[in-house]
């Protein structure tokens, strides 16, 4: 059995991806054994499936909000505002 070589490197999110893909590689094989020939104990492929969530939800983090409402002011009335004082600032 070869496992990935790591290639300290890289980024960290790639390294966790590769974590990821060496845990979903072993509950493949795991799931091909005969249940007397898995070398995992009964259960812990649902740890190992947690794990894999875990993980993924690191890797698939997205910073931005939820929600993001409506902004306080658009671009256009920021602009419109700005031209305004300079009319005003100028007449």
């Amino acid at each position: 059995m070869s496992y990935p070589q790591v290639n300290w490197k890289k980024n960290e999110y790639h390294q966790l991806q590769e974590a990821v893909d060496l845990l979903k590689a072993i509950l493949e094989r795991e799931s091909k054994r005969h249940q007397m020939d898995q070398d995992l104990v009964p259960g812990d492929d649902d740890v190992v499936q947690e794990a894999i969530g875990l993980l993924e939800e690191i890797i698939d983090y997205d910073p931005t909000p939820n929600e993001l409402g409506e902004p306080p002011i658009t671009l256009d009335e920021m602009h419109t505002a700005a031209w305004k004082e300079h009319q005003a600032m100028h007449s």
